[in-house]
């Protein structure tokens, strides 16, 4: 399968689908991600077209670490995106051009990061003029503000056995976890001089976008029975959008066969 995660920033994938695109990377499908802006934006010191370099460099050794297949990023500045027509030619171009069996994106709703919602909006509106048959499934991720709203997903991965990659993964991206997200908190030296510190900022940034919730939990019980959902730690949910092409059960269990690996799910059609 061809898949594609289509972000606004370099290091969302990472941090939202990193462990799933590590799995679906280990069977074999080709996973790209595509970042809207450069995200030459936010950092406390760096100039832009100085930190859009560094972002890219970043990106790239995480690429490395996840194992996809390509990882390219759009010259949009960082909360500059705009729904335009231009960009959403773009996005059709990739997915397009990827054969996309899968498009991941963002849960598009007023509020939150600009970029963020922006990039779901372009997505949405961009599919239902792809023409491609089959139209690929379309997939939402929720964000860091939207993740808190009441939803239950459709699917959900458990990604405990590739917990730590997906951690490496987002520890590429030194420009946000060691030097941004440290100096917005105020404790930027704290964790420069302890690695404990620092290793400690990139669980908890990782971990507030991939714990079980209750609603979570209930769509793991679905797919692997309460047994073995009683026992994932970690885990990635998605919800199947309205856009796209819709799929039942056993179609879900076919584009993401981790869903059957404990035997416990009932699937029904």
């Amino acid at each position: 399968m061809n898949i594609i995660v289509i972000v606004a920033h370099p290091d969302e994938g990472e941090i939202y689908v990193g462990g799933t695109s590590y799995l679906l990377s280990r069977l074999g499908h080709r996973v790209k991600f595509l970042s809207l802006t450069n995200g030459d934006a936010g950092h406390y010191s760096m100039a832009p077209e100085a930190l859009a370099i560094e972002r890219r460099h970043e990106a790239m050794n995480a690429k490395a670490v996840l194992g996809l297949a390509d990882y390219e990023i759009l010259a949009y500045h960082d909360q500059h995106l705009d729904n335009t027509a231009v960009v959403r030619r773009q996005v059709l171009d990739r997915i397009r051009e990827w054969d996309a069996d899968i498009v991941f994106s963002y849960y598009p709703i007023d509020g939150g990061h600009i970029d963020n919602m922006c990039a779901g909006r372009i997505v949405r509106d961009a599919v239902p003029a792809l023409g491609m048959i089959p139209m690929p499934v379309c997939l939402y991720v929720r964000d860091y503000f939207t993740v808190g709203f009441s939803y239950i997903p459709d699917i959900a991965i458990p990604i405990d056995r590739v917990w730590d990659t997906k951690l490496r993964a987002c520890a590429c991206h030194k420009s946000q976890v060691c030097d941004a997200i440290p100096y917005g908190l105020g404790i930027l030296d704290e964790v420069r001089s302890d690695p404990d510190r620092q290793r400690a900022v990139i669980y908890d940034n990782t971990y507030a976008f991939t714990r079980k919730t209750p609603p979570i939990a209930l769509t793991l019980r679905k797919w692997f029975g309460p047994a073995r959902a009683k026992t994932v730690k970690y885990v990635e949910a998605f919800e199947i959008a309205e856009f796209g092409r819709q799929v039942n059960d056993r179609e879900v269990m076919q584009l993401f066969p981790m869903l059957g690996e404990s035997g416990g799910a009932d699937v029904t059609c």
